[in-house]
């Protein structure tokens, strides 16, 4: 059977009892008295008394082996679980659009067409069908010369084909285990509707738009826990299941408080009104908005009035606007610098053309709208407006004017290649930033 399809575990198949298996049980145990057999198998007595006067045509795997003191030979079961049948008949169906699933019901069961078809066997509404069933479909590709490999491969690509936009429920279904296993949200919480209705067959597919969100969360939940970051994770559970009104995660305060109980000698309890174990050890997730405020708020205090702190010693999201406040620093230098004679020729040298005009506007370059350049060399329009209007002699030997202005795909990819070109691209995202709104850029190239 194949193994393509995601299956429950069903019970183990019932033993039929026949003439046969009666004669072999009384050589087996070497009588034929209920009593005697009862005492042995230590069975009750009235399901022995039914097995050996044929009142009972079915048992047990366990009563079976209970009674004749071995497992039963293997056989094939009567009903298996309907997964693979539903799928050879949705391909059928979906191979031969001109016949019903009520045609194919009563072709199956050879009933007349009067009969009315119990189309419960092909919407998962009944679960387990007759093993004959899954023959009987194998037999009708293979009449219609689709040999077992053939059809399982078909069957694979038909389930990857999305009906009317929507995703079949046992692609997301591993989607969902990873995220509940990692995270510890329920399905239910994603899929917006009862996991058990999926379960079983009731529903069978989901939303294009409730899958690619599923994947979504997957990947970013791996990524999380793969580099270690439970806040990450707290924040993935909490954008699903939605947010506790009032109260912040203790992980997105946690290095802040560490940080205070080790340079401020406060105790932890102090701003969480307990021991910081509870937290630690998962018993709590949470505080109140306002303990979350007063600690952001104290640390920000202490390290504004504590300025020889050593950089590596801050919680790591004030290490980065440490950092951003430093390197502000060097771009104004850097821009300082620029602003001088020797910058300035600098900068003329770096936006220097390589080449002669005519080979910028050769066409087999192609040329990019000058509303667009700002995009290809990964700055802000204000700044490369005014990188332009700063050096419009060079950027006008470059383009060419159509109506509009049009600069060479070559002189843009030459530029966004140039060694130090980040540093004149620093340099003016610095000034856009630091120009006042009111401040008008001279145009050049209109």
């Amino acid at each position: 059977m194949t193994n393509h399809r995601d299956r429950k575990r069903v019970r183990k198949p019932r033993i039929e009892i026949t003439n046969q298996n009666l004669k072999r049980l009384f050589e087996i145990r070497k009588t034929m008295s209920v009593p005697e057999l009862s005492k042995r198998s230590e069975l009750p007595y009235m399901l022995v008394y039914n097995i050996v006067h044929r009142r009972v045509k079915t048992i047990s795997d366990r009563h079976y082996r209970a009674l004749f003191g071995q497992a039963p030979q293997p056989q094939e079961p009567q009903k298996v679980d309907g997964a693979d049948f539903r799928a050879m008949a949705g391909l059928w169906l979906f191979l031969n659009e001109e016949v019903s699933k009520s045609d194919l019901y009563r072709e199956i069961f050879g009933a007349g067409p009067h009969t009315k078809p119990d189309l419960r066997i092909f919407n998962g509404h009944i679960r387990t069908v007759q093993s004959s069933l899954v023959r009987i479909m194998r037999k009708k590709f293979s009449d219609a010369g689709l040999d077992g490999q053939l059809l399982d491969r078909w069957l694979d690509e038909l389930d990857k084909l999305p009906p009317d936009g929507r995703v079949a429920y046992r692609r997301i279904k591993p989607v969902l285990r990873s995220i509940q296993e990692i995270v510890g949200v329920h399905p239910t919480a994603i899929l917006k509707q009862s996991v058990e209705r999926y379960e079983t067959g009731m529903l069978k597919s989901v939303s294009r738009d409730i899958f690619n969100r599923a994947m979504t969360l997957k990947h970013q939940a791996e990524k999380a826990l793969e580099e270690g970051r439970k806040r990450e994770v707290e924040r993935l559970k909490e954008a699903i299941s939605g947010r506790k009104a009032g109260y912040s995660l203790y992980l997105d305060v946690a290095e802040e408080l560490t940080f205070l109980c080790r340079y401020t000698k406060k105790s932890a309890k102090t701003y969480l009104g307990r021991s910081m174990w509870t937290y630690k050890t998962g018993k709590a997730k949470r505080i109140a908005d306002w303990r979350a405020r007063k600690i952001l708020q104290d640390c920000d205090r202490f390290i504004r009035e504590t300025p020889d702190l050593p950089l590596s010693c801050l919680p790591r999201s004030r290490q980065a606007k440490r950092v951003r406040m430093l390197l502000d620093i060097l771009v104004a230098r850097t821009t300082q610098l620029f602003s001088e004679q020797e910058g300035l020729v600098f900068e003329k040298k770096i936006l220097r053309p390589s080449h002669a005009r005519g080979e910028y506007i050769n066409q087999d370059h192609g040329f990019t709208r000058f509303d667009m350049a700002p995009g290809v060399l990964r700055m802000k329009k204000k700044a490369f407006d005014l990188m332009v209007a700063k050096n419009c002699d060079i950027f006008r030997s470059v383009g060419k004017f159509t109506k509009r202005w049009y600069l060479s795909d070559l002189y843009l990819k030459e530029l966004s290649e140039k060694e130090f070109f980040d540093l004149v691209s620093a340099k003016y995202e610095f000034m856009a930033k630091t120009l006042s709104r009111s401040g008008r850029i001279t145009p050049c190239m209109l």
